[in-house]
């Protein structure tokens, strides 16, 4: 089989910064906003003031509450990022139809299937889908409270509640129990990590196919395209017709 190609568009070229973008977010924001916050916990911790361990209780709330805003923002950068990008496509793939002003009020299911429609291929299909997914379920209850998506959360990533979960008798991720409330969710570090590598992923695998697709290859792409193949992980394929 043939690596996977489809119809480059100006959105590719718009979309080839997103990476870069979503890594320097977490690297200079995320990361030395958690190490502030852990730090001033730190030093309340030390401190022999009075009051001094209700003012680090009240700072550890602020730290799982700076973690949810944190997962928030990256659903939200992530969701405008793909938002922009099939918008682009659809403008110039089907200039005469009505499906860019579709993306406005698609939700995630909806988008999926828009990027299939355009792309060739599904958004399901690319490694970074599960995490994705996640992300998308985790932004929603970020929003919204408890609900169908931290439901799903509870079962799906009982890690999100690992740090409280202990001060939470009756709650859990099991049928029987109740889900765990998004009030107390405490995000693992590694978690908004793993979601930052999601995305970034994400728009490196769409980068890789916008250069299997262009016709005309420098001798250089050619040769960096070879190796590339050697060392991904996923390499999507075109099936060959009759099969």
């Amino acid at each position: 089989m043939m690596p996977f190609r489809w119809k480059n568009c100006s959105a590719d070229i718009e979309a080839s910064r997103h990476e870069i973008t979503i890594r320097s977010y977490f690297d200079d924001v995320i990361l030395p906003a958690l190490e502030t916050l852990h730090g001033r916990i730190d030093e309340l911790g030390r401190s022999d003031a009075p009051g001094g361990g209700f003012a680090q209780a009240d700072m550890q709330d602020v730290l799982c509450e700076t973690k949810l805003a944190f997962a928030l923002s990256i659903q939200s950068i992530w969701e405008r990022q793909l938002r922009a990008y099939i918008r682009g496509c659809a403008r110039e793939l089907r200039p005469r139809e009505t499906t860019a002003s579709k993306v406005e009020k698609a939700n995630w299911k909806d988008l999926c299937k828009l990027f299939r429609e355009l792309r060739g291929i599904k958004l399901e299909s690319f490694p970074s889908f599960d995490t994705l997914d996640i992300l998308q379920h985790l932004g929603n209850a970020c929003r919204h409270g408890d609900g169908e998506s931290a439901n799903k959360l509870s079962q799906r990533c009982p890690d999100l509640w690992q740090l409280s979960s202990p001060l939470l008798p009756g709650f859990g991720s099991t049928s029987a129990s109740k889900p765990a409330p998004v009030a107390a969710m405490d995000i693992p570090v590694d978690r908004l990590r793993s979601f930052i590598d999601a995305v970034a992923d994400f728009w490196l695998d769409a980068e890789y196919i916008y250069n299997e697709s262009i016709d005309r290859k420098h001798p250089s792409l050619e040769a960096r395209l070879v190796r590339e193949r050697a060392e991904r992980r996923w390499v999507p394929q075109t099936p060959v017709k009759g099969g």
